[in-house]
């Protein structure tokens, strides 16, 4: 690493981003997704401030406010989003442009989370059906 280059240009894992207004679920993904490199922030104000600055190769988001800041640069990044509602029992998925129900109308648990997750970064053929 030269002077000039803070990070090595080669990533070992992804970059998940945590954007979330209960710190718990930050930690919970921390745990859950042993195969990234996971950093947990705080929501705020300019969500997409932040998302510019970070560029990670995916974002969780645990309120409708962060889910619908993050939409416009979701969309020119390719950046998938996943939205985790636990009040509404939900889990959704934002890639291609649309948001997919991933869950199964439970609680979603970070098993779950970490094996949508590790689909959209991992997989080669998508999702099986």
């Amino acid at each position: 690493m030269n002077s000039t280059q803070l990070w090595p240009t080669e990533k070992a894992r992804p970059f998940v981003a945590v954007v979330c207004t209960v710190p718990l679920l930050g930690e919970a993904m921390e745990s859950a997704l042993d195969f990234a490199d996971v950093r947990s922030f705080s929501a705020g104000a300019d969500l997409t401030g932040l998302l510019g600055w970070l560029r990670p190769d995916a974002l969780i988001v645990d309120s409708e406010a962060g889910a619908a800041e993050a939409l416009a640069f979701a969309g020119k990044h390719e950046l998938p989003v996943l939205h985790v509602s636990v009040q509404a029992h939900a889990l959704r998925l934002f890639r291609s442009g649309a948001w997919e129900d991933v869950g199964s109308g439970s609680e979603p648990e970070p098993e779950m989370v970490r094996n949508v997750l590790a689909g959209v970064l991992f997989a080669r053929g998508g999702v099986a059906r």
